[in-house]
């Protein structure tokens, strides 16, 4: 709670970064990450006259000359930006979202510092460093570039719009580019429910709806490779007619062809609980370090183990997931723990429309007709083409590469680095070893100096010679420190 509140009082960078951080249950624990999803929430509202100039600025004009009407009173206030309901005076409802002033200044002040620590952090701690903090302010500097500019929004929403123009359920909101510019957008009004407001709706069926978000969202990811990145319960509304519809794409994921067939591998061995699918995907992605493969056994089963014999819930079977790669130390790359934390908040936001939904039975098909595309005749076709292309280009350039290598190997200016682990363990071990062995040689060379000399004394107690005594007593003392040190 105490880290929620300072970073609220810190401001946007580090209420950004927080609900980044909130992403990645692969690395915090589920207390630290529920605590931190409560960034979402709502932030302190700037009065009217603060935001004025900004809305009349980025409009270049009074905001009366282009709405027939304005309310003042933000519909919602995130850290960084405002949103106002308006009309245009052709009658359309529209929302206007428009960034707090001096938010770019401030930011990027933010992103060195963090930038700053990040570096210190990773070179100086060997386990900070396995938790990639230059990555994470990276991604952190990436997604506030982007909330900076709305344009970059009003893209992601004109262009996942047309990858549902051809489906009648899905609805996007539409954008006003004449009004839009990177400090303000316009779009049209979705008049709609939120997934906790169906129940008293009674045209709305959350049967319906759950399968058509569910269609709607596993199609952003695995078709598209597009996908909405937030899709908490206030992004996701229920239109009537049983539509779906998405708002605020601020935030927006995207699936390289590569992390697509892998999510697939995945998802179809989690719905077969097979625990050799599951172990392939996670030595891709893991950063494991020198972990055997046992570790990846464990890892899968212990994984399994919690699913039970009941149907599997993707959103469980994710978040425990998340869990076995927190466990065994297998961090996953920043844009697999966001695609994974936007499933899980979907899944939920589905069971919110109907608490029976089973969004694996629903995936079932989908996952069997994508995995079949990939082995078809002209995909294959299509991948031996690449590595053709690939080995071609690789080819060429061996002849170059050689040539640098033999020439430097003839002129003897080839250098290497050679890293062997605890070599600095070694070289203290062996001047000790060394320091040791003078010391025995000086002392038996001394010992074996005077002895004869004492030997000659005849000094006796209880009638015990007292050298010859002395010296057995001290012989079976060394015998006795030379086994010890030669055990440990």
């Amino acid at each position: 709670m105490r880290l929620r509140q300072a970073l609220e009082t810190l401001g946007p960078t580090f209420i950004k970064l927080g609900q980044i951080l909130a992403t990645r249950t692969d690395l915090l624990d589920p207390a630290w990450t529920e605590e931190l999803e409560k960034l979402h929430s709502q932030a302190a509202v700037l009065p009217w006259e603060e935001m004025a100039g900004q809305v009349k600025h980025y409009l270049k004009d009074a905001p009366e000359n282009i709405f027939a009407s304005f309310d003042s009173t933000p519909l919602a206030a995130a850290s960084m930006a405002q949103v106002y309901r308006a009309r245009l005076h052709s009658g359309e409802d529209v929302i206007v979202k428009v960034l707090r002033p001096g938010m770019q200044k401030t930011i990027r002040a933010d992103l060195r510092l963090l930038t700053y620590i990040a570096g210190a952090l990773e070179a100086q701690s060997a386990n900070l460093a396995r938790y990639h903090p230059r990555q994470i302010i990276q991604f952190l500097a990436t997604a506030l570039n982007h909330e900076l500019d709305l344009t970059q929004e009003a893209s992601n929403c004109e262009r996942i719009a047309q990858n549902f123009a051809s489906s009648p359920r899905v609805i996007i909101p539409r954008i006003y580019q004449q009004w839009t510019s990177t400090g303000l957008l316009v779009q049209s009004y979705l008049p709609g429910y939120s997934p906790d407001e169906i129940a008293c709706e009674p045209e709305l069926n959350g049967a319906i709806l759950a399968r058509e978000g569910a269609r709607a969202f596993m199609q952003m990811v695995l078709q598209h490779r597009l996908y909405h990145a937030d899709p908490h319960p206030g992004n996701v509304m229920a239109l009537t007619g049983n539509q779906i519809g998405f708002i605020d794409f601020g935030m927006v994921g995207r699936v390289s062809m590569r992390r697509r067939d892998q999510l697939l591998e995945l998802l179809d061995a989690i719905a077969r609980r097979d625990s050799e699918g599951i172990i392939n995907v996670l030595i891709e992605w893991a950063d494991a370090g020198e972990l055997g493969i046992y570790h990846y056994e464990m890892a899968a089963q212990n994984f399994l183990d919690k699913q039970g014999e009941a149907p599997i819930k993707l959103g469980k079977a994710l978040t425990d997931l998340l869990a076995m790669v927190r466990e065994f130390q297998l961090t996953l790359p920043s844009d697999l723990a966001l695609l994974f934390k936007a499933l899980i908040t979907a899944d939920g936001v589905l069971h919110r429309l109907d608490l029976h939904f089973d969004i694996v039975a629903t995936l079932r098909p989908v996952l069997k007709s994508m995995i079949g595309q990939r082995y078809k005749p002209q995909n294959i076709q299509r991948q031996w083409q690449r590595i053709s292309v690939q080995t071609l280009n690789a080819g060429t350039a061996l002849p170059q590469t050689l040539r640098l290598f033999l020439h430097r190997l003839r002129s003897g200016k080839m250098h290497g680095e050679l890293h062997i682990t605890n070599i600095d363990k070694l070289s203290r071990a062996m001047e000790r070893a060394a320091v040791t062995l003078a010391i025995a040689i000086v002392t038996a060379a001394f010992a074996i100096g005077i002895t004869p000399w004492l030997m000659q004394i005849g000094w006796r107690i209880l009638g015990i010679p007292v050298f010859p005594s002395l010296g057995l007593a001290i012989c079976a003392l060394g015998i006795a420190l030379l086994v010890i040190r030669l055990r440990r």
